[in-house]
């Protein structure tokens, strides 16, 4: 049987027997992940048909590619694999479809993004799928920014009421172009799904942010780029960051199945009292020579903001 290890992941310290790509945590585990056979359904009041079953305690979520998930809110997750579901993927499923929703499943809401450490806090990107958050943080590791992780921004509240952003793993989803620009050769790789063009890259630990830091200011990028060299930084009203915020849950749907609305209402008011919220256009990255330019120039922006 392979040894246990405990990692410090999402504010969390998860022990499991196999590795993750994250850093070791100094105290006990307050989760654990087991391999085991899980059930097709909860209780008598599910059918097998049910992806996403919730008792109140509990909840059972079937995926596809990844096989099936038993979470427990008490700290227990039990992952079914498929026989034929390889090691990265299996850390892609653990990260995401494991501790992401044990997130959501203890009302810790995590948010869809990446959050970068700056002198007075973090700054907390937030995006929708295809808004340019993977280009971005390939920019900003180029221009030596640390970053606290990648899709999942995990927030918890300190003993005096503080938003924290806390650190995730060093396991980023980029494309064969975004590595080729930082010299990563994608051959020794494996992408983070079948069927997926993405490929995990663990990031050196030097750029990963080493403690949680309160958030200063909550950004939201735009689809839209822009034809100039500046990124357009605006800030927003009150009802357009909740529903820009909502939009930018990580797996927002969830919300409603864990009956967490009351969650993040709260949420919510806590950011908007805590920062400023700001909307970002990027601009187009082919008016720039290099990722590394980009994310100069980006950088600049955010940390005089």
């Amino acid at each position: 049987m392979s040894p246990l290890n405990i990692y410090r992941i999402y504010g969390m310290n998860v022990e499991t027997s196999f590795a993750l790509p994250a850093p070791f945590a100094n105290a006990g585990a307050d989760i654990s992940i087991i391999q085991g056979a899980v059930p097709n359904v909860l209780s008598a009041q599910f059918t097998t048909h049910t992806r996403l079953q919730f008792d109140g305690e509990k909840t059972l979520f079937k995926q596809a590619l990844f096989g099936r998930f038993l979470l427990e809110k008490k700290g227990l997750i039990t992952v079914d694999f498929p026989t034929t579901l390889t090691e990265p993927h299996a850390i892609t499923a653990t990260l995401g479809s494991g501790l992401g929703m044990m997130l959501h499943l203890r009302g810790n809401i995590p948010l869809h993004g990446i959050a970068i450490e700056t002198h007075k806090g973090a700054i907390i990107i937030l995006a929708e799928s295809g808004c340019g958050k993977s280009t971005l943080a390939t920019s900003l590791l180029l221009a030596n920014i640390n970053i606290f992780g990648d899709d999942i921004v995990a927030l918890h509240q300190d003993s005096h009421g503080i938003l924290n952003v806390h650190p995730s793993h060093r396991r980023f989803k980029l494309s064969p172009e975004q590595l080729e620009a930082m010299g990563i050769d994608t051959t020794q790789l494996s992408n983070t799904a079948p069927g997926i063009n993405k490929f995990g890259w663990d990031i050196p630990l030097e750029l990963m942010a080493k403690q949680a830091l309160p958030i200063v200011k909550c950004i939201h990028l735009q689809p839209e780029r822009l034809k100039c060299i500046q990124p357009k930084i605006t800030p927003i009203n009150q009802l357009e960051s909740f529903t820009r915020l909502r939009k930018n849950v990580y797996r927002p749907r969830l919300i409603g199945a864990f009956k967490h609305e009351q969650q993040f209402f709260l949420l919510n008011q806590i950011l908007q009292h805590q920062c400023k919220s700001y909307t970002m256009q990027l601009p187009e990255i082919s008016q720039f020579t290099s990722y590394k330019e980009y994310g100069e120039v980006i950088a600049s922006q955010l940390l005089t903001l």
